[in-house]
C-alpha cells in the first residue's frame, strides 16, 4: 500500500510567497535607491552636521547591505521550497518545472536587489544669514537641508514598512505546509523560522534609521528657523550695522556701541542654545545609528548567514527523472481511478488569487462540473481551490473535490464542504 504524499501546492504557495517577498523587498529598495541618489549636501557643514553624516552614512550602508542580503536569502528559500514541491508533484507539468522551463502557477519567480553604495550626505546649501559672523564669530552656520532629510526619512520608513510585513504571508503558507509530513519539511521550517526572525529584526532596524533621520531633521529645521528669525529682528539688524560701522572706522558713540554689543551677545546666547539642542539631537541620532549598525550585523550573523551556510549553501539538485516519471504515473492513476479521462486536454481558468493561471483536473461544461483530485495527506483551501471556487460560483458549476479516505482537510476547507459549496468525495488511492 502506497503512502499519501504532500500536496505540492503547499510547497509552491510557500515558494511563491517567498518569491513575492523578494520582489516586494527588491522593488522597495530599488525605489529608495533612486530617491537617495539625490540625497547629497543634506547634513550641513557645521560640527553637528558633520558628525551626523558620518553616523548616517555608516548605518545606512550596513542597513542596505543587510536588506540586499535578505532578498538573496528570500530568493534562495523560494528555490529550495519550489524544488521540494517538484519532488512531490504528480502533475503533467512536473518535467517543465524540474528543468526550469516553466514555474508553477503559484510562483512568479524571485528577484534580488544588487547593493549600491549610498552617496555621502555631507555638505549643505541653506544660505547663511547676513551678519552671522558678527553675531556668532567662527561658529559654522547650520546649512543642512531639513526638507531633503525628511524626504529621506520617508524613504527609509517606506522600506521599513515593507520589510515589517513580509512575514505575514510567509507564516500563513508555512503553517499550511507544516500540516503535512515529509523528510524536508523540518529543515524548511527551521530555515523559515530563522528568515522571518531576521526580517523582523531588519524591519525594526530600518524603522529606527528612519526615526533617527526624521528626528534630527525636525530639530535642525527648528534651529535654522529660530536662528534666522533672531538674526532678522530689527534690534539685531541695527546692532550688526552699528558694529560693522565701527569696524570700518566710522565714529560711533561708546554708549551706542555698548548697547549694540550687548544685543549681539544676547542673540548669540539664544542661538547658541539652539545649536546646543541640535548637538544633543545629533548625539541621540548618533546612538541610534550605532544601534542600527549593530542590529543589522546581528541579523546577518545570527539569522541569515547560518542558513546560507546550511540549508541554502548549494542550489537544490533537480529531481531524478525516474522520480518525476513515477510521480506522473501516480497522478494519472489517481485521476483514472476518479473517473477522469487522462487523455482529455486540460483547460485553464482565470485566477482571482494572483496565480499565473489555474488548471483543474477536469472541467466538464456539459454537466457544469469542475473536479479536482487530491491524493495527499493534508488538504487546505489553497489558492488553486480558491480559483476553482470563484470559477464555479461565477458560472453556477458544481465543485467536486476527490480525496483519499485518509486525507485530512483543514477546518476552513471542511466548513466549505459542510456548507455544501464543495462536494467532497473520498475513495481509496493507496491500494
Amino acid at each position: 500500500m502506497t503512502e499519501l504524499d504532500v500536496d505540492p501546492e503547499a510547497f509552491y504557495e510557500l515558494s511563491g510567497a517567498y518569491s513575492r517577498a523578494s520582489r516586494s523587498a527588491t522593488n522597495s529598495l530599488t525605489k529608495m535607491d533612486q530617491e537617495l541618489r539625490g540625497a547629497v549636501k543634506m547634513s550641513g557643514n557645521d560640527d553637528s552636521g558633520v558628525l551626523w553624516a558620518q553616523g548616517y552614512w555608516t548605518s545606512g550602508i550596513e542597513a542596505v547591505v543587510t536588506a540586499g542580503k535578505a532578498t538573496d536569502v528570500l530568493a534562495k528559500m523560494a528555490l529550495l521550497i519550489r524544488q521540494s514541491g517538484i519532488n512531490h508533484d504528480q502533475s503533467e507539468n512536473v518535467d517543465d518545472y524540474n528543468t526550469g522551463k516553466q514555474l508553477p502557477a503559484s510562483d512568479p519567480g524571485a528577484t534580488i536587489y544588487v547593493f549600491k553604495p549610498l552617496k555621502s550626505p555631507s555638505g549643505g546649501t541653506r544660505p547663511k544669514p547676513v551678519g552671522w559672523e558678527i553675531v556668532m564669530g567662527t561658529t559654522k552656520w547650520i546649512d543642512g537641508n531639513a526638507d531633503l532629510m525628511q524626504s529621506v526619512a520617508t524613504s527609509w520608513q517606506t522600506v521599513a514598512s515593507v520589510f515589517s510585513t513580509l512575514d505575514t504571508e510567509l507564516r500563513t503558507k508555512m503553517k499550511y505546509l507544516a500540516g503535512s509530513t515529509s523528510d524536508e519539511i523540518p529543515d524548511i521550517n527551521e530555515a523559515h523560522t530563522s528568515v522571518v526572525d531576521g526580517l523582523e529584526i531588519l524591519g525594526d532596524a530600518l524603522r529606527q534609521q528612519a526615526g533617527a533621520v526624521d528626528g534630527y531633521a525636525v530639530v535642525l529645521r527648528a534651529a535654522q528657523e529660530g536662528a534666522e528669525w533672531e538674526m532678522q529682528l530689527q534690534t539685531v539688524v541695527q546692532a550688526i550695522n552699528t558694529v560693522n560701522a565701527a569696524t570700518i572706522g566710522r565714529p560711533i558713540k561708546k554708549e551706542i556701541l555698548d548697547v549694540a554689543n550687548s544685543q549681539i551677545e544676547h542673540s548669540r546666547d539664544k542661538i547658541q542654545g539652539m545649536l546646543s539642542g541640535l548637538a544633543d539631537a545629533q548625539r541621540v541620532s548618533g546612538a541610534t545609528f550605532t544601534a542600527v549598525s549593530a542590529t543589522t550585523v546581528s541579523a546577518i550573523n545570527t539569522k541569515f548567514t547560518p542558513i546560507l551556510d546550511k540549508q541554502l549553501k548549494n542550489p537544490p539538485p533537480p529531481t531524478d527523472p525516474k522520480t518525476t516519471r513515477r510521480n506522473k504515473l501516480e497522478g494519472a492513476k489517481g485521476e483514472a481511478r476518479a473517473g477522469i479521462d487522462v487523455n482529455k486536454p486540460k483547460e485553464s481558468i482565470p485566477s482571482v488569487t494572483g496565480r499565473r493561471n489555474s488548471i483543474p483536473d477536469d472541467l466538464d461544461h456539459t454537466t457544469k462540473r469542475l473536479t479536482e483530485v487530491k491524493n495527499v495527506q493534508y488538504q487546505g483551501y489553497t489558492d488553486q481551490l480558491k480559483d476553482d471556487m470563484a470559477y464555479c460560483q461565477a458560472r453556477g458549476y458544481e465543485f467536486v473535490l476527490i480525496t483519499d479516505h485518509n486525507t485530512r482537510l483543514t477546518q476552513e476547507l471542511q466548513d466549505l464542504v459542510n456548507q455544501g459549496k464543495i462536494k467532497h468525495v473520498t475513495m481509496d488511492f493507496r491500494s
